[in-house]
């Protein structure tokens, strides 16, 4: 009784696809591809919104201002890197000038 009750919705799915309203089928009660293929129509009287150009110089120009910024960002990173690399290699010499001897544990 259980796989009945499961095969239920099974069968009421099926029913339901075969009573589709402008379903047909062919002889032997399933439906061909032709019947379950659509078919293009075009629109009559329906304006695109924007031209395809307009679409692409957009995208470009979006994707160029991107680049820019990645570009910007990436040299402001890269100078104040420069300037911490500066000040490193000026307090590494200060601190190898205030080492007794002017060496530090690692030199030899």
């Amino acid at each position: 009784m259980n796989t009945v009750c499961s095969q239920a919705p099974l069968y009421s799915l099926v029913s339901l696809a075969q009573a589709a309203p402008g379903a047909s089928a062919d002889s032997t009660g399933e439906s061909t591809p032709e019947d379950r293929s659509a078919e293009f129509r075009a629109v009559e009287g329906g304006g695109d919104g924007m031209s395809g150009m307009t679409l692409m110089v957009e995208a470009y120009a979006v994707f160029w201002l991107l680049a820019f910024a990645l570009i910007y960002v990436s040299m402001r990173k890269q100078t104040k890197l420069d300037a911490r690399i500066v000040q490193l290699q000026a307090d590494l010499s200060k601190a190898r000038a205030d080492s007794p001897a002017g060496k530090t544990d690692g030199d030899e």
